[in-house]
């Protein structure tokens, strides 16, 4: 048989108490530190998946079972006046053109402006347009080198041609529009007309990698983000 003053001094151990105590807390203090060292971790995790699964679903919504037409004429001319990638690759950098006889578009506005009724023009051109003109390319989605109007350069043919290093920004379908700017004579008075030529559509397909080096600040945030959740949780942990 046990002895029951034995049985009641063993609980009444005060280092056992202690003992069992301790090393409750040591269990705590190990699982708090284990949950400040997995949450972050999780959190950038998850943090990095969104913006590239983002990226990814827009683009998969933009090319799907959609019908591009790779350049469509605004005034009645050739479409190979427009040379321009029917796809491209985001951020990569690429060329296009623009090859267009300034006086045989001249004459045929002034053709058609002659012939409108009154009040009625094409672009709201009116009077006698010179062939003279400059030349641009705008895309919201586009980074241009040497943006805005162009000087005509002249050269031994006839026609003129422009030259731009686009690079898309986004994926999806990009539109680049071609415009001409020209210079129209009415009553001794000038007034400069920007008239749409043409406008490019582009398929971009999305580039993960460059997404990551162009946008290289939003990881930053997400660390110091995390650095900063990781050292509130220790300090409440503690």
């Amino acid at each position: 048989m046990s002895d029951p003053e034995s049985n009641h001094q063993q609980s009444n151990d005060p280092d056992s108490s202690n003992t069992e105590a301790e090393n409750t807390k040591d269990d705590v203090m190990k699982s708090s530190a284990n949950t400040s060292l997995v949450m972050p971790a999780a959190l950038l995790l998850v943090l990095l998946v969104i913006p590239f699964s983002i990226n990814s679903f827009m683009h998969m919504l933009a090319n799907k079972n959609q019908l591009v037409h790779p350049v469509i004429m605004k005034i009645p001319l050739n479409s190979s006046v427009v040379t321009a990638p029917k796809e491209a690759k985001q951020y990569q950098s690429f060329e296009v053109k623009l090859h267009v006889d300034t006086d045989q578009l001249a004459k045929f506005i002034n053709e058609i402006v002659s012939i409108s009724a009154t009040g009625t023009s094409i672009q709201g051109i009116t009077g006698y347009i010179s062939p003279k003109m400059q030349a641009e390319i705008t895309g919201e989605n586009f980074r241009i080198e040497n943006p805005g109007p162009q000087q005509q350069m002249y050269a031994l043919s006839d026609a003129t041609e422009w030259t731009w290093q686009v690079s898309p920004q986004s994926s999806g379908t990009q539109k680049i529009t071609f415009k001409m700017h020209v210079t129209s004579t009415e009553q001794d008075r000038q007034k400069i007309h920007v008239i749409e030529l043409a406008e490019a559509n582009i398929i971009v397909e999305s580039n993960t990698l460059m997404w990551m080096v162009y946008n290289w600040w939003i990881f930053v945030l997400i660390g110091l983000a995390l650095f900063g959740a990781w050292k509130t949780l220790r300090r409440y942990n503690v």
